[in-house]
């Protein structure tokens, strides 16, 4: 009978040991993170294209830090070299490739301070454009993103400022930016603080969802498609009121519908996207709701187990509350996870992302520390973990960080994930761009969909799990995470001739008519029609079967409403290089 007992007492005893085990390991020092203190934002992105994820840190007192993944496990600190050791007030940053050369940029905001512009020299240096990019932003911001809110293939810019008119800077092009706030009408001089772009209705354009203050309503602008917005907060249920701070966008019960993540004073918020435009509040039945200070948010399958989960941090000092790692149960409910464990620290944390830095298939978290004593955080991710796959998205037509870009991959037992490709979230940071599925008991998957800011929907066939790939716009997957100085993103990088005639012109409005094309590589072919007052009457795309000469077929009807006659102005792109050609319809 004591023998029983000494088992069933030894079997308890190691599953509170095995319960007790943290899911994760602060490698901290280990990383070769400096401890300095008063960092309050984290911004991730691969800036040297060397295949692994680098982070951008702000501090509130002190001169920021770029850290470079050494590729070992370890960082080096190269901001003074790099030429981004910002030191006043500088209060968030973004990367974006702004000129589509295959290199993330850096946009950082500061307080009082004029925003810095940082152009990658694609050399581990950057160069400071912000006046001849025509970036004057001043004011209070409190968070910042990039997007392409017009789907022109460049990203924008938003400033979020606490208590003066937020920015909206359109990107020209040619590395100059164009103040259409007003223009736009994304506006609030309100109390703003977390903000994020996501697709919430899906109809193939960036919204923008935005946090307030001081039980101000939270805002959704919804995007027209042009890059026109208008507020439909109340309409869709999230104009939630409360002490907002960060926002992330994830999809919690997979149905292909991004949710949204808010952090508070009080209790937290979770909102589920109901797929008709409007959301529901689900923090209390969901169990989510946590009532500390809340700040950074981010979405992560930290267990790789199909379910997307929520990390939140607090200040623990303001309210006496740890950071939270909530897993998803996969029935509409979360539970505390690990919460003896390191990710459950009680220090003064604001910003956080979410990055694979050894890239071994599960995400790791940054955290950033503000008081006197503490100072960033890493922590590796060490959990039990699920089948994965983790895509890189270059676009060619759309911006090449992808960013907007959306991911809908089924698994083999019918179960959809759903990501989206982001610039800015949770409490002015950025999780890298590099996105990671967890497939959980899934052996294989049925079917990756990208769809793609410029409008293309791309189908992919079945891969291996448990890799990385790279998934250039309209091309098969590649293995592995491509760096910017391979052949094949180069090729991308520098523009190139792309010449095409029409047979016949002029033409009847029955007639169907034959694009001849000389391409020099093999991407899609966007062709779109205008109008001679530039209006867009149609679009299609067609796939070259070779580089050099190809012949499209397609009727006029394919391109023009039922009907039309006159002058047609017929552009083709490829990449971001394009031509133009006039067509009269009889």
């Amino acid at each position: 009978m004591r023998q029983l007992y000494l088992v069933v007492l030894f079997i308890c005893l190691q599953g509170n040991l095995a319960r007790a085990q943290s899911t994760f390991l602060d490698v901290t020092s280990p990383a070769g993170l400096l401890p300095i203190s008063g960092c309050d934002a984290v911004a991730v992105a691969d800036f040297n294209q060397d295949g692994y994820d680098d982070f951008y840190i702000n501090f509130s007192s002190s001169k920021n830090l770029l850290y470079k993944n050494m590729g070992d496990g370890t960082f080096s600190e190269i901001g003074e070299s790099a030429g981004v050791a910002v030191s006043t007030l500088s209060a968030a940053a973004v990367w974006g490739d702004i000129n589509n050369d295959g290199w993330p940029d850096l946009y950082v905001a500061r307080t009082g301070s004029p925003d810095q512009l940082f152009l990658n020299n694609r050399d581990e240096t950057f160069t400071n454009i912000s006046l001849q990019a025509g970036i004057n932003q001043m004011g209070h911001p409190f968070s910042v993103n990039m997007a392409d809110m017009n789907k022109d293939g460049f990203l924008d810019i938003y400033v979020a400022n606490f208590l003066s008119e937020n920015v909206l800077y359109r990107n020209n092009g040619n590395n100059t930016f164009s103040n259409v706030t007003f223009l736009a009408r994304p506006l609030d001089s309100g109390k703003s603080m977390g903000s994020i772009f996501f697709d919430y209705d899906q109809d193939g354009d960036l919204d923008l969802y935005l946090v307030h203050d001081s039980n101000e309503p939270n805002f959704l602008y919804q995007n027209d498609g042009t890059g026109i917005f208008t507020e439909i907060g109340q309409a869709a249920g999230v104009n939630t009121q409360s002490l907002g701070m960060g926002v992330d966008a994830g999809d919690v019960n997979n149905d292909g519908w991004p949710d949204l993540y808010i952090t508070n004073l009080y209790e937290n918020v979770l909102l589920l996207n109901n797929g008709d435009g409007t959301f529901s509040d689900i923090s209390e039945s969901a169990g989510v709701d946590d009532y500390g200070m809340g700040w950074g948010c981010s979405f992560l399958d930290f267990d790789n187990d199909g379910w997307q989960d929520i990390y939140a941090v607090n200040d623990y000092a303001f309210s006496a509350y740890p950071n939270l790692l909530y897993r998803n149960l996969g029935d509409g409910t979360f539970e505390k996870t690990d919460s003896a464990g390191v990710i459950s620290n009680l220090h003064d944390s604001y910003g956080t992302a979410c990055l694979d830095f050894n890239l071994d298939g599960k995400p790791d978290i940054v955290v950033a520390n503000r008081s006197n004593g503490e100072s960033l955080q890493l922590f590796q991710n060490n959990a039990s973990s699920g089948s994965w796959i983790g895509l890189k998205l270059l676009g060619t037509t759309s911006n090449r960080g992808a960013i907007g870009a959306r991911v809908r991959i089924l698994d083999a037992a019918g179960v959809v994930h759903y990501r989206e490709c982001t610039a800015g979230h949770g409490w002015k940071s950025q999780n890298s761009g590099t996105l990671i599925f967890g497939l959980g008991a899934s052996d294989s998957i049925q079917m990756i969909t990208v769809f793609w800011p410029s409008g293309l929907e791309q189908a992919i066939d079945p891969v291996s799990l448990n890799k990385y790939y790279t998934i250039v716009e309209g091309s098969a997957p590649v293995p592995g995470l491509l760096a910017g100085s391979t052949t094949a993103v180069e090729q991308l990088s520098e523009p190139q001739a792309l010449r095409f005639g029409v047979y016949p012109n002029p033409a009847n409005a029955g007639d169907r008519l034959v694009f001849y094309v000389d391409v020099p590589v093999l991407l899609p072919v966007r062709l779109r029609a205008f109008d001679t007052r530039g209006k867009l009457l149609g679009e299609t795309w067609r796939t070259p079967v070779q580089t050099g000469k190809n012949a499209f077929e397609m009727a006029v009807s394919e391109l023009v409403p039922s009907g039309f006659s006159g002058m047609l102005h017929i552009s083709g792109m490829q990449g971001h290089t394009s031509s133009m050609v006039k067509v009269l319809i009889r």
